[in-house]
């Protein structure tokens, strides 16, 4: 078990030298793609200042707390994204094409292969300016930054990531039934948006919709608040968080388990 594991990880780490490789190689392609999340992101931050400043829903909640909310909502995503560009086609190109069949003629986790083939390097934008925002925004409404603190930081942000990937892996599942070449990801993807500003703001159909059907609340204003002094009463939520995100990646494993299981190859 223990060779397995170190063997995963010797050949992930060869994944990604050879995706750095490969952007390396086309440097001026890889720094355009930064900039461009970059610009997507600062359209991002400049959008959540117009609704802070247009909407009544937002006066509840102070500028800085607003983006810490957004800011920790950002590493998670970043973090998902860096591993997950398979995932968005994965039913065509897997299932449809038989790209599947390769990775089951290989001595690993298909699975690991799906996310390893699918790294990116483009996620690093994302992931710096949240940093950013969140160190920024800490200084004003965050705690202060003890050890202890900084580790439930940490747990929170990989709990985040475990529910995102859960979610996804999910949902890319289902393509084992259905083969289905227009993905239900993208308008999943998008709800995301909604969980990375307070909860508060939304209708009871929404609160019910981002934290108990499709969590995302748990992968960005739960845990988010959890370090503000106005998140007090979503305290209990925000502890629950990397469990919760324990449990949606849970799920999604065993349901690509059962899938894998049913899959009978392209050919079929």
């Amino acid at each position: 078990m223990l060779s397995r594991i170190l063997l995963h990880i010797r050949v992930g780490l060869f994944y990604c030298a050879q995706a750095l490789k490969m952007n390396m190689e086309y440097r001026l392609d890889f720094l355009v793609e930064l900039l461009s999340a970059a610009a997507m992101l600062a359209t991002k931050i400049l959008t959540v200042k117009f609704l802070f400043d247009s909407f009544h829903s937002m006066r509840g909640w102070d500028s800085y707390e607003v983006f810490f909310i957004f800011g920790f909502a950002q590493i998670p995503l970043a973090l998902f994204s860096a591993f997950a560009m398979n995932f968005y086609q994965f039913s065509d190109k897997y299932l449809v094409q038989g790209e599947l069949d390769r990775l089951l003629m290989r001595p690993l986790s298909a699975l690991f292969q799906v996310i390893m083939e699918g790294v990116a390097f483009d996620f690093i934008a994302e992931l710096g300016m949240g940093v950013a925002i969140v160190v920024y925004c800490w200084a004003h409404v965050g705690p202060a930054p003890t050890v202890d603190v900084l580790a439930r930081f940490l747990l929170s942000v990989f709990g985040a990531w475990m529910l995102l990937t859960g979610v996804f892996l999910g949902l890319i599942s289902l393509s084992f039934w259905s083969q289905d070449r227009l993905s239900i990801l993208p308008p999943v993807y998008n709800l995301m948006n909604f969980a990375q500003f307070p909860i508060t703001i939304y209708n009871g159909f929404v609160r019910v919709l981002l934290t108990w059907i499709v969590p995302f609340a748990f992968a960005s204003f739960y845990p988010a608040s959890g370090f503000l002094l106005k998140g007090a009463e979503f305290k209990l939520f925000s502890s629950f968080s990397p469990l919760v995100g324990l449990l949606v990646l849970g799920f999604g494993i065993l349901l690509w388990r059962r899938g894998m299981r049913q899959y009978s190859g392209a050919g079929s």
